[in-house]
This record gives structure tokens, sequence and C-alpha cells, in this order.
């Protein structure tokens, strides 16, 4: 199965999620307790906007996925289709990026790093490499590229980020049955 496939079903039946991740509730927090102002948030890989309607609570937003699942625009949101790697990302004052890092090749991130532009902050979250053997609630059907961390650093450094936070570990993307080991990176285009 193609992974647009997968995913404009697997939205289209989970439908929008009443409550927002983890990362979103400590991305939140993290640029709030470091006084970062932050206005303009691109929610890159929105999926089915259960991160994207708790960002919209603070930030003025626009939500961009791959799937054809959309969904409905509340308090000045904008959602679309489209490619969250090459979509122009001027104005944005951060790019919010949960669990679609692993789900594009090597050369997409690169793309996708080139195209974030200077003074913009970046809070990623994407599973690691350290558990990819791990079994996985959604199944095996659609790509992940796990991320190393170290190796995932170094690009951000060599492409001008600021790193401010880092973290590698399990018990923060709990799902159901499944606490896998993933990565949190906040930074900044320098």
């Amino acid at each position: 199965m193609d992974d647009k496939k997968y995913w404009n079903e697997f939205y289209n039946k989970t439908g929008t999620l009443n409550e927002c991740s983890n990362f979103c509730l400590f991305t939140m927090k993290y640029m709030n307790d470091q006084n970062i102002n932050i206005n303009n948030v691109l929610d890159a890989g929105c999926g089915n906007g259960r991160d994207s309607y708790k960002l919209i609570e603070k930030y003025k937003l626009t939500g961009i996925d791959n799937s054809n699942f959309i969904p409905e625009s509340k308090n000045g949101s904008i959602f679309s289709c489209n490619d969250f790697v090459t979509y122009d990302k001027s104005g944005y004052d951060m790019v919010y990026s949960r669990f679609t890092l692993h789900s594009i090749t090597d050369e997409q991130q690169d793309i996708f790093f080139d195209s974030i532009k200077p003074n913009t902050y970046l809070a990623i979250e994407a599973r690691s490499c350290k558990g990819q053997s791990e079994d996985k609630y959604h199944g095996e059907t659609h790509f992940r590229n796990y991320i190393d961390l170290e190796k995932l650093k170094n690009i951000l450094l060599k492409k001008e980020f600021e790193i401010f936070y880092e973290f590698e570990g399990n018990g923060i993307a709990v799902y159901k049955k499944e606490d896998p080991i993933c990565v949190r990176i906040i930074c900044m285009k320098k």
C-alpha cells in the first residue's frame, strides 16, 4: 500500500482525535517557559488536526498534510492538502513536525530542512532507530525512516540550526499498548 493511500484511509477511518499529543503540550510549555514569542505556526504534516486544534488556542496556524483528509478550520486556522516538504515556510515563527520526519526519505528531509527560513524555530518529534525492532500498534504497512539522533543533530548543525533541546527515550508518545522510543529536538535556523 502506498503511504498516501494508507494515511487517507487511516484519517478517514479515525477522523479527528480530541486529545492533542504529549509533544504538543511539551512544545507549547517549552516556548512559554523560555519566553519565546511565537505567533505563526506551520503544522507540517498535521494529519487529522489533533495537535493543530491545541496549537490554535495560542497561535495562528496553518496545517498541511499530504493526505486528502482536511480537518475543519477553526479560530482562523487554515488547512490544506499539500506537500509539507516543499511548502513555502516564509512568514512562520515555528515549524511543528510531529511524527512526520520519519515518514519521509533522507532526500526529502534535506529539502525540508533547507526550506525552513532563518529565525524560524523547528520542533521535531519522530521515531528513533533505537526502537525500530519494537512492535508497532499500526503495523508495518507504511513507510518509516527511523531517526538516528546523532545523525539528525549533525545534519541540523550543518544546515545552521542552533539546537536548544534534545531528548531520546520512551514514555513520551505512549499510544494504547505502544511506547515507542522517540527523539525530540527544539532548534532554530540561524
